[in-house]
């Protein structure tokens, strides 16, 4: 993953077995494009987000059955573009996802808003694919929407109505409607100028959303930082910046800073969950979960000495995704590899509190973004984005 925050094809080959939970994974789901995000929804349903597929506005959400994998869209035509950011160019779309009732936020990235132009170069390509990228869109969605066989499909129409402040109401085949309006559109980049590069800019790039009161909380992987945004008026504010760290392999490779790159981000209690992958060179042990409360806006270290980490879950009295426990509960942590320049598989951890051993319970996962658990089984859901995937966990 670039240290702004993308993630990038890895040439993944099985490591050394590692000691394994008793547990049995498999391929639940196949035929998703680019999932980046999982939560659970009512029924025996799953909601997925899903980048989209190499071409404009092909991002959209599904549902998948949680007992047969069955997939069936949900939205389509969300906004998405091709990036160019360094890595090999892929789809960038709809990048995180939060269920409240029936409204579902959607996050959106910069899509092809920004090109590389050189090492750390960026600049913007004047043309993007979509008024409406580095945005959240809220969709009301209509009861039984868990049902539904035909989809919502988003146009280039009511992108612009969209983008233009209007709310639009989209229709489909069954007769079932779907109302959506953009919450906040945040700045697709910044100026960031380089000696040299006058022009040079930084692509913004929302990762995640979760909610406390009225307020979402957006995490930026490519700022490092949280924004703050009122559902009802849209006004945005910087909640909290994480800073850069020293580099301990300078001057031997990568610059004298590594930037933590957020990318994801649940709310527990009154404090928030953000696990930091961390930017390049992508140094094994300098991950972690740091716990953000949400009151006074500090930070701190939950679960130190990950290699990337990018998406983490507590086990609460609820047992349910929304979590009112203390720092002292237990934990999974899942991994995007477990050493990313080493090419090796992600890995999913189980943490009997924030400084036990860890325990692997799943250690070959290919390129895993997100996961989902189900508290009545204790079964854990976990996209693949490169694959097109979900990993299915189950414990005997």
């Amino acid at each position: 993953m670039k240290k702004s925050g993308y993630v990038i094809a890895l040439s993944l080959a099985l490591g050394a077995g590692q000691f394994c939970l008793s547990q049995t994974t498999s391929v639940h789901s196949v035929g998703l494009n680019h999932p980046t995000k999982i939560t659970l929804s009512a029924g025996n349903s799953l909601l997925v987000a899903e980048a989209g597929l190499p071409s404009s506005n092909t991002g959209r959400v599904s549902i998948v059955d949680r007992f047969t994998g069955n997939r069936t869209s949900l939205l389509e035509g969300l906004p998405s573009g091709v990036n160019n950011l360094g890595g090999p160019p892929d789809a960038d779309g709809p990048s995180g996802l939060l269920l409240s009732g029936n409204t579902l936020y959607v996050t959106v990235g910069v899509g092809d808003a920004v090109m590389n132009v050189g090492p750390g170069l960026e600049v913007p390509t004047g043309n993007p694919s979509s008024p409406i990228f580095n945005s959240v869109i809220a969709f009301t969605l209509p009861g039984g929407y868990q049902a539904v066989q035909s989809p919502f499909i988003m146009t280039a129409a009511d992108q612009s109505a969209l983008a233009g402040g209007n709310n639009v109401t989209i229709a489909n085949a069954e007769g079932k409607t779907v109302s959506a309006r953009v919450v906040v559109d945040l700045p697709d980049y910044r100026s960031e100028p380089r000696p040299g590069y006058p022009d040079n800019v930084r692509a913004g790039h929302l990762f995640g959303v979760e909610m406390f009161q009225k307020d979402l909380y957006i995490v930026d992987a490519a700022f490092n930082l949280i924004h703050k945004v009122n559902t009802g008026g849209g006004s945005a504010t910087t909640f909290i910046v994480f800073p850069n760290r020293p580099n301990p392999l300078f001057p031997m490779i990568g610059g004298p800073f590594i930037e933590p790159v957020p990318d994801n981000i649940h709310r527990w209690g009154n404090r928030l969950l953000v696990p930091m992958l961390t930017g390049f060179p992508f140094v094994p042990g300098l991950s972690e979960v740091q716990v953000v409360d949400l009151k006074g806006a500090q930070s701190s270290v939950l679960i130190p000495n990950l290699s990337s980490a990018i998406d983490v879950l507590a086990l609460g009295d609820n047992d349910s995704g929304i979590f009112a426990g203390n720092p002292g509960g237990s934990y999974y942590t899942l991994e995007f590899s477990a050493n990313q320049l080493a090419g090796a598989p992600g890995r999913l951890s189980y943490y009997s509190s924030p400084d036990a051993t860890p325990a692997v319970v799943s250690g070959f996962l290919i390129t895993p973004t997100s996961m989902a658990r189900d508290g009545k089984t204790g079964t854990i859901f976990v996209t693949n984005i490169f694959p097109g995937t979900i990993s299915k966990v189950e414990f005997p």
